[in-house]
């Protein structure tokens, strides 16, 4: 296991915020991108690890 790190809001105040203040929605949307690619180059390797034949060398 590792370690998580969680964040709770309010999510209709964040998103009045956001439509209020649009270089944070940017920030915020920015943010959330980053995360979501982070997350799926990280399950991508390990599935590859898991499912790729021996040899088949690395993935582009």
């Amino acid at each position: 296991m590792t370690p998580v790190r969680t964040h709770e809001f309010d999510a209709e105040t964040v998103r009045m915020m956001m439509d209020a203040d649009p270089a944070l929605g940017s920030a915020i949307g920015h943010w959330g991108g980053q995360v979501l690619a982070h997350r799926l180059q990280a399950t991508r390797i390990r599935l590859h690890d898991l499912y790729a034949p021996h040899g088949s060398g690395g993935f582009v």
